[in-house]
C-alpha cells in the first residue's frame, strides 16, 4: 500500500512538472519591433533592454530588434541610444511594436572624453558645452571652427574676413592676449591630436584648420573651466575644444556615404561709390561748398566742367571689376563598418571655393583614416590619420588697389595719365600669390589590459606640417620699378609620446572611482626659409624666378622647442549622486631656464545631482533634474621666444633685409676669416627670468531640467585671471637694447553664461520643434602694468589703443567730440590770451571744426585730452538655432548676434580728409577716385549750419583725425547666420533603388545683418577692431546637395 502510494505520489508530481513547463515557456513574451528617428529613419544601434534586468537586445541595421521577455521582471522595455532621448515603453499586451526616438537636446548619459578619461555627462562637474557634427554637416564653411558661431555660450567667433579659407577670431570666456592684433585661440585636440593652431600655420597666416573635414565630425566638446582642461595643462589656459570624427556602430555591416553640393557666393552688400555725372557733381558741390569763390575754381580745365566730354560721364563700376560670382562645390565620400574585433572608417572629400573678388581661392583635398584591431581580448590597437592638401590664391596680394574704398582709381575729375593706363590695362592678371600647404596629424595607440579595469596605454603623436607661399609682382605694380618676387618655405614637425596608466572600479555600495597617470614627452621643430629678389627677367612671371634677380636676400631660422610631462587625475561619485575631481599636471618648457622650467597646474571640482536624493521625489514631476556644481584650477601657457632665456646673436649687425641694398644692408665683420657674432642690439634683451603663464580659474553653475527634461538649462558664472603674461617693455636705449620680455601683466575675465534648451511641442506632436538659445556676458580688464603701472599704448598717436589698469584690453584713446563748432562764437574762448581753443597750441579752432572737449581745461587740444571710448572686444555674444522637422522635411534657422563691441572706421576719416585742399587735383579725399556717396548736406557749409561732419574749408586744425569719437561706431550686429531645408525620402522608396537613405538639401548663409554701423560688415573687422573700408567682405552663399546612404 506504501509502495503504490509513493508510486502514485511520484506520478502525480511529475505530471504537474509537465504540465508546469509549458506555462513557464508560454509566460515568455517575444517582442518584435522597428526603432525610427522623427523623420521616419531607422536607427541601428539601440540598445533595447527589459526594465530592471540585464535582459537586451540592439537593433539591426533596419532598426529591428528581438527579445523575449521574462516573466518575473517588469513588461517594460527601455531604450537608449547616444543623441537620443531615452524611451520606456510598457508592453501593454502587445508583440510587435514601431517606436519613434526623439532627438535628445541634452543627453546626460552620453560619456564626454575629458582628456584621458570617459565620464558620462551627468557626473561631470565641469563646465562642458557640446555641438553635435550633423547641426553643422554640408555646410559650405573651409573651416569648422566658423560653424561653431552662435553654438556655444561663452565661445566667440567672428569671421575676420570672407577670404576662402579666411581666419577666424576664436576664443573662449573672452580675450587673453596682450599682443595688438594677436586672438586667443584655444586648444584643438581632434581624436586625441594635439592641434595647436598658433603653432601650425602658413606664411600668409591662413586658418591651419581648413585641413580638417568638416564632414568628418561626430561631435565638439568645448572645455571651459580649469577642471576640465587641467589634464592638458601647458595648453589650455585658452580653454580647450574637443573633437571626435565619426566611428561605425558595432554590428552594422558596412555603410558606404556620398554627400556633395553645389553653390554660388554672391557679393554681399558694399558701401556705395558714385561715379560719373553723379560723381562730379558731388565733388563740384564739395568744392563750392568748402571753399566759396576761390579764384582755382574758374580755372578748371575745361573738361572738368563741360557734360558733352565723354570723360565727364565715366560711369565706370571699378568695384564691380574686381567682383565676380564665386563657385562653389564640395564632395565627401566614406565608408564604415564595425565588429567586436575590428573598427574602420575610410573618408575622402574636395571641397574648392572662389572668392567673390577675383584671384581669390581655396580648394582642399583631406582624405582621413581610423582603424580599430583587438587581436586579443587584452590588446586594443588604434590609429587615427588626416591628410589635407590645401591651395590658396590671395589675389592680387597688392594693397596699392582698394577695390572697396576705390583708393587709387581713376577718377572722371580729371584725363586719366600714361601711368593709369598702363595701371589699369590688365597688368594686375600677372600679380601671382600661391599658397599651399601638406599636413599630415595622426597618431597610433596600443592599449593592453592588465586585470579587468586597469589599462596601460601607450600613444604617439605626429604633426607634420610644410606651407610654401609665392608671390611676383610685375615691375608695373611695384614700388621699384622692377620685377619682384618672394617665396616662404616654413616646415613644422611635432611628435608626442604618452604613456597612461588607468584604473576604474565600481563597488556594489555605489562608489565609482576612475585614476588615471600619465607620462608625456614633446618636441617642436620649425625650419622657415624667406626669400626675396628685385630685377628678375620679364620672361619669368614667377616665383621661380627668384634666383633670377640680380639683387637677391635669402634668410633661414630653424627653432626648436621640448616638453616634459607629469599628471595625476582621479575622479569619483557615489551612486551617480556626489561627484569630485581632482587633477595635478606639471609641466616642464624648454623655453625657460632650469630654476623656472616646471609650472604646475592642479585643478579640483565637486558636483551634487540633487534630483538623484529621495527627498527630491516630489518635485521630479517639474524639476525633472538638478545638479549643482563648481571647480577651481590653474592652467598654463609657455609663450614668448623659443630661446628667450638666451641672448640672441646675428652676424650681421644691422639686419640686411633689403633686398634692394643687394643683400649688403651692413657690415660683415671678420676675425681670422670667420664672421663675427654680435648680440642683437635691436631685439629683446635675454630673459633669464621669464617663466610660465598662469590662468587661476574659478566656475560655479547649476544645470536644469525641467518636465522630464523637456527644457533643460545650464548657468554659469566664472573668474578667470591671467597672470604673468609674457610681455616686452622698452628699455633706455643706454643698456644696449631696445627691450626686454618678462612676466609683467596681469588681467581678468569674469562673466556668466546661459544657455536653454527646448523641446517646444509634445512627443506625440508630427511636428517637432527645437530651440537652442545661449547668451554669454564678459568683463575683461587689466590688473596689473609694470613700472608702477603705467599705461602702455601700441600704434602712432593718431590711432592709439592702450593696455591700462582697470580698463579692457586695447582700449581706444580718442579726443571726444560733441559735434560741429557752427559758428566761431561756439568755440570757447582762453580767458589768458583770448584766443579760441587752440590745437597743439598752434591753430584756433573755428566754425565748420569737431568740438572737441578739452579735458583737463587747459584751452588746448592735444593727446593728454584723450579718454577711454570702447575697444573691440564684445561683452554680449550668443545665438539661437530653431529646428522644426515634420515627416522627412526639416529646416534650421540659425541667428548670431554681439553687442558691445566697437570699431574704428578709418574708411570715413581716410576718404574726407584734406577734402578742402586749395589743389583741385589732389590725389586724396573724396576727390581722389570714384566718390563715396555722402550727402552734401551733411557737411559744414557756413555759419549757423548745424552739421555732422566738419567743413571742407582748408585750415590747419586736423578735423579728419581718425582719434575721435566721432570715428569709433558701434560693432554689436544681430545676423541671421543661415538657414537650411532638407527632405529625406520615405524609406520605403529610398529601398527601391537600394539605397538605405536618400536626402535633399539647401542653404543660404549670411541671410541677413542688422547693424548700426556704417562699414559693410561689423564682423569682417581685424581683431585689433579697425576697419579700412578694404576688409574682405563676408559673401552670401546660396548651396543645394544630395546625400545617399548605402
Amino acid at each position: 500500500m506504501n509502495l503504490k502510494f509513493k508510486l502514485s505520489l511520484s506520478r502525480l508530481f511529475g505530471i504537474l512538472a509537465i504540465l508546469l513547463i509549458p506555462w513557464q515557456v508560454f509566460a515568455q513574451t517575444k517582442i518584435t519591433g522597428t526603432v525610427k528617428d522623427n523623420n521616419g529613419l531607422p536607427i541601428p544601434g539601440v540598445s533595447v533592454s527589459q526594465k530592471a534586468t540585464k535582459n537586451g537586445a540592439s537593433t539591426d541595421e533596419n532598426g529591428k530588434f528581438t527579445l523575449i521577455l521574462k516573466a518575473d521582471a517588469p513588461l517594460t522595455l527601455t531604450l537608449t541610444m547616444v543623441g537620443f532621448a531615452t524611451k520606456e515603453i510598457a508592453i501593454d499586451g502587445k508583440t510587435t511594436l514601431n517606436i519613434e526616438l526623439l532627438e535628445d537636446t541634452k543627453s546626460l548619459n552620453e560619456v564626454v572624453l575629458i582628456g584621458y578619461q570617459n565620464i558620462q555627462r551627468k557626473k561631470t562637474a565641469g563646465a562642458i558645452s557640446s555641438v553635435k557634427g550633423k547641426d553643422f554637416e554640408n555646410t559650405p564653411y573651409s573651416t569648422f571652427d566658423s560653424m561653431l558661431q552662435g553654438r556655444v555660450a561663452g565661445l566667440t567667433v567672428l569671421s575676420t574676413s570672407g577670404e576662402p579659407g579666411g581666419n577666424n577670431i576664436v576664443n573662449i570666456r573672452g580675450a587673453t592676449s596682450v599682443v595688438l592684433g594677436q586672438s586667443s585661440s584655444p586648444l584643438y585636440v581632434i581624436d586625441g591630436i594635439i592641434y595647436d593652431v598658433n603653432d601650425i600655420g602658413s606664411a600668409y597666416g591662413s586658418n591651419p584648420l581648413q585641413a580638417i573635414n568638416p564632414n568628418d565630425i561626430e561631435s565638439v566638446d568645448v572645455l571651459k573651466d580649469a577642471s576640465a582642461a587641467a589634464v592638458y595643462g601647458a595648453r589650455a589656459s585658452n580653454g580647450v575644444i574637443l573633437v571626435k570624427t565619426k566611428r561605425a556602430a558595432i554590428g552594422a555591416p558596412p555603410q558606404i556615404r556620398v554627400a556633395t553640393y553645389f553653390g554660388i557666393a554672391n557679393k554681399p552688400a558694399l558701401k556705395p561709390i558714385q561715379t560719373g555725372t553723379a560723381e562730379r557733381r558731388l565733388k563740384m558741390d564739395l568744392l563750392y561748398a568748402g571753399n566759396g569763390s576761390y579764384t582755382q575754381l574758374g580755372n578748371l580745365n575745361m573738361m572738368l566742367t563741360d557734360s558733352l566730354n565723354s570723360a565727364f560721364n565715366n560711369n565706370t563700376d571699378w568695384q564691380g571689376l574686381f567682383l565676380q560670382t564665386g563657385l562653389i562645390t564640395n564632395v565627401d565620400a566614406s565608408i564604415a563598418a564595425a565588429t567586436e574585433t575590428y573598427s574602420y572608417r575610410f573618408s575622402f572629400n574636395r571641397f574648392s571655393e572662389e572668392g567673390v573678388m577675383k584671384g581669390y581661392d581655396f580648394s582642399r583635398i583631406t582624405p582621413s583614416l581610423f582603424v580599430q584591431v583587438n587581436p586579443t581580448k587584452s590588446l586594443q590597437v588604434q590609429t587615427n590619420l588626416f591628410v589635407g592638401l590645401t591651395k590658396s590664391r590671395h589675389g592680387q596680394g597688392d594693397q596699392t588697389k582698394y577695390p572697396f574704398t576705390t583708393w587709387g582709381f581713376p577718377s572722371s575729375f580729371w584725363k586719366i595719365g600714361t601711368t593709369e593706363e598702363e595701371l589699369y590695362s590688365g597688368r594686375y592678371d600677372e600679380l601671382r600669390d600661391d599658397d599651399r600647404t601638406t599636413s599630415l596629424n595622426g597618431n597610433t595607440s596600443a592599449q593592453y589590459t592588465i586585470i579587468k579595469g586597469l589599462n596601460l596605454k601607450s600613444t604617439i603623436s605626429y604633426n607634420i606640417n610644410n606651407n610654401t607661399r609665392g608671390y611676383f609682382k610685375p615691375n608695373i605694380l611695384s614700388n621699384s620699378g622692377q620685377n619682384e618676387a618672394e617665396g616662404w618655405v616654413n616646415q613644422g614637425n611635432r611628435w608626442e609620446l604618452e604613456n597612461t596608466l588607468n584604473y576604474t572600479k565600481s563597488l556594489e555600495s555605489g562608489h565609482n572611482f576612475n585614476a588615471v597617470v600619465l607620462y608625456g614627452m614633446e618636441k617642436n621643430v620649425s625650419n622657415s626659409t624667406y626669400s626675396r629678389s628685385v630685377g628678375n627677367s620679364d620672361a619669368v612671371k614667377t616665383v621661380n624666378g627668384i634666383a633670377s634677380g640680380a639683387n637677391l636676400y635669402t634668410n633661414n631660422i630653424v627653432q626648436q622647442r621640448s616638453r616634459l610631462s607629469w599628471m595625476g587625475s582621479f575622479v569619483y561619485d557615489y551612486k551617480g549622486k556626489y561627484l569630485m575631481q581632482a587633477v595635478y599636471r606639471t609641466d616642464a618648457s624648454s623655453r625657460y631656464s632650469a630654476d623656472n622650467r616646471w609650472g604646475a597646474f592642479p585643478s579640483i571640482s565637486a558636483g551634487w545631482n540633487v534630483s538623484e536624493e529621495k527627498f527630491f521625489t516630489p518635485f521630479k514631476k517639474v524639476v525633472s533634474y538638478l545638479k549643482l556644481r563648481a571647480s577651481y584650477g590653474i592652467t598654463g601657457n609657455d609663450p614668448g621666444a623659443y630661446y628667450a632665456q638666451y641672448q640672441t646673436l646675428i652676424t650681421d649687425a644691422s639686419y640686411p633685409f633689403s633686398a634692394l641694398a643687394n643683400g649688403q644692408g651692413g657690415s660683415q665683420t671678420t676675425y681670422n676669416g670667420t664672421q663675427v657674432l654680435y648680440p642683437n642690439y635691436n631685439g629683446a634683451a635675454s630673459a633669464p627670468s621669464i617663466s610660465w603663464e598662469r590662468a587661476p580659474q574659478f566656475n560655479a553653475g547649476v544645470d536644469l531640467g525641467f518636465f522630464n527634461d523637456r527644457i533643460s538649462m545650464s548657468a554659469e558664472y566664472y573668474v578667470r585671471d591671467s597672470k604673468s603674461k609674457v610681455f616686452d617693455v622698452a628699455v633706455p636705449l643706454t643698456t644696449g637694447f631696445s627691450q626686454i620680455s618678462n612676466n609683467y601683466v596681469d588681467l581678468r575675465n569674469t562673466g556668466v553664461e546661459l544657455s536653454i534648451n527646448t523641446r517646444n511641442l509634445g512627443p506625440k506632436s508630427q511636428v517637432q520643434w527645437n530651440t537652442n538659445f545661449n547668451i554669454a556676458y564678459n568683463k575683461n580688464y587689466v590688473t596689473k602694468l609694470p613700472n608702477g603701472g603705467r599705461d602702455f599704448t601700441f600704434g602712432p598717436p593718431w590711432m592709439q589703443q592702450t593696455l591700462s589698469v582697470g580698463e579692457p584690453l586695447f582700449t581706444y584713446k580718442v579726443w571726444e567730440v560733441r559735434g560741429i563748432y557752427s559758428r566761431d562764437s561756439d568755440v570757447p574762448i582762453d580767458p589768458l590770451t583770448g584766443k579760441r581753443i587752440t590745437q597743439f597750441g598752434g591753430s584756433q579752432f573755428g566754425a565748420g571744426d569737431p568740438a572737441r572737449v578739452d579735458q583737463n581745461g587747459d584751452y588746448n587740444i592735444d593727446y593728454s585730452d584723450n579718454i577711454s571710448y570702447g575697444n573691440p572686444n564684445p561683452d554680449w555674444t550668443g545665438g539661437m538655432n530653431n529646428s522644426f522637422s515634420y515627416k522627412g522635411f526639416s529646416i534650421d534657422v540659425l541667428t548670431t548676434f554681439i553687442s558691445g563691441r566697437k570699431l574704428r572706421n578709418g574708411y570715413l576719416s581716410d576718404k574726407l580728409q584734406d577734402a578742402g585742399t586749395s589743389d583741385p587735383y589732389t590725389l586724396w579725399g573724396p576727390r581722389s577716385g570714384p566718390a563715396s556717396n555722402f550727402n552734401v548736406a551733411d557737411f559744414w557749409s557756413k555759419p549757423g549750419d548745424v552739421a555732422k561732419y566738419p567743413g571742407l574749408i582748408t585750415n590747419t586744425v586736423d578735423k579728419w583725425h581718425i582719434g575721435q569719437s566721432m570715428y569709433v561706431e558701434d560693432a554689436s550686429f544681430l545676423r541671421i547666420k543661415n538657414i537650411r531645408l532638407g527632405y529625406t525620402l520615405p524609406e520605403k522608396v529610398s529601398k527601391r533603388m537600394g539605397i538605405r537613405l536618400i536626402r535633399f538639401y539647401g542653404l543660404l548663409d549670411n541671410v541677413k545683418v542688422w547693424s548700426r554701423s556704417t562699414v559693410p560688415d561689423p564682423e569682417a573687422v581685424g581683431v585689433d577692431g579697425y576697419s579700412s573700408g578694404n576688409d574682405y567682405p563676408i559673401p552670401r552663399k546660396y548651396t543645394f546637395g544630395l546625400d545617399l546612404t548605402f
